[in-house]
């Protein structure tokens, strides 16, 4: 049942990576903007409307528009891409076999690529779930809402440790649920009483675990990170 979440999740960040215009800077990116992704979404783009403009296509994925120039001419000269002038003075794109052909070699080793991270991300979060139980945690928050915190959670299941709350210090993220959970501010964390805190965001981990330490009233608390 974990094995088969855990690839519900592989599939939803697949397909959520895709379809936004550019990964957000709050999560750790599970596929750089290469050019790999970036003929991917093009080609998913032009697919879906062979009428669309480059213009458009630069605005949707946040490609400069001379890179997008640039990339069409590329594919268009591999021949993953034909042009058709279309009235008025417009162009329109459509994928050729070889297009079709390579679009689907792009999504393979997109597939791949976040299995191999996605496995490797939970091997490290397990082994640190274990040290924290084995150091005698009972009661843990996780902080950040991120894609490490949905593996965190499957990873969790099973373990002798109780999840109290959710923590993340963007105002923003507050109020959210996740697995029943509304999320917090750090300035609600003792009402939880918990034992520890797993940070499993990347955004200012390090300055964010420093602050804890700091904080004399939440001495009791342990503070790990992955």
């Amino acid at each position: 049942m974990t094995d088969h979440f855990f690839l519900v999740i592989i599939v939803r960040k697949m397909n959520n990576h895709l379809k936004r215009s550019a990964i957000a800077k709050d999560y750790s990116p599970l596929f750089k903007p290469s050019d790999g992704i970036r003929d991917l979404r093009l080609l998913e783009g032009i697919e879906q409307n062979p009428k669309v403009s480059q213009r458009e296509l630069s605005h949707k994925y946040d490609i400069a528009l001379g890179v997008t120039n640039a990339c069409i001419k590329r594919m268009a000269r591999r021949g993953l891409i034909k042009l058709k002038g279309i009235p008025p003075r417009r162009i329109a794109y459509y994928l050729t076999p070889k297009g079709f052909a390579e679009k689907a070699k792009l999504t393979l080793s997109f597939f791949s690529y976040n299995i191999h991270h996605y496995a490797e991300m939970k091997k490290q979060i397990s082994k640190k779930l274990l040290e924290m139980q084995n150091s005698g945690v009972k009661r843990i928050v996780f902080y950040g809402v991120s894609d490490q915190m949905e593996v965190a959670y499957i990873t969790f299941q099973g373990l002798d440790m109780k999840l109290v709350g959710i923590l993340d210090d963007e105002e923003r993220n507050w109020g959210k649920n996740f697995f029943g959970y509304k999320v917090i501010g750090p300035n609600e964390v003792k009402n939880l009483n918990p034992d520890a805190i797993l940070i499993l965001s990347n955004r200012n981990r390090n300055s964010f675990a420093k602050t804890l330490v700091k904080q004399k009233e939440w001495d009791p608390i342990k503070i790990f990170t992955i």
